[in-house]
């Protein structure tokens, strides 16, 4: 009983170490709530207000790009890429792919329009935070 309760107590006083996430973009972009930055993401959104949106994607074998996808798309890459072929025959190309968060981080700031998700340990005061979320 001892044990549950000490146990309890450590939990309870240890403070969480989930990362935290966060979808950013240059400080041009607007708020944009989650169904907005999903349909951002699947070009289904383009333009606002005269900025034209450019979704900036991890890739493919990235965890943190499966956490957003899960997070934000409600989709898993293997219904993605099904939707992706069909966009493509429809004219329509996924978001671009970049390396690693740091090359999404310097793109973002550089490029008004620009929206992507990155660590929130990585996020600098150049970028504007557009939603978050953490690891469950």
């Amino acid at each position: 009983m001892k044990l549950n309760i000490v146990i309890l107590l450590i939990s309870i006083a240890l403070p969480s170490f989930a990362d935290e996430y966060a979808v950013i973009s240059n400080q041009m972009l607007k708020e944009l709530t989650p169904s907005q930055i999903r349909a951002v993401f699947l070009k289904k959104l383009t333009h606002m207000k005269g900025l034209h949106l450019v979704p900036l994607n991890l890739p493919s074998h990235d965890p943190l790009r499966k956490k957003f996808e899960k997070e934000l798309l409600k989709m898993s890459f293997q219904r993605l890429k099904p939707y992706w072929t069909k966009q493509h025959y429809l004219g329509i190309r996924p978001p671009l792919t970049l390396k690693s968060q740091e090359s999404v981080l310097l793109f973002t700031t550089k490029v008004q329009g620009a929206i992507s998700y990155v660590n929130t340990k990585n996020i600098d005061k150049n970028v504007k935070i557009l939603y978050t979320w953490r690891d469950d």
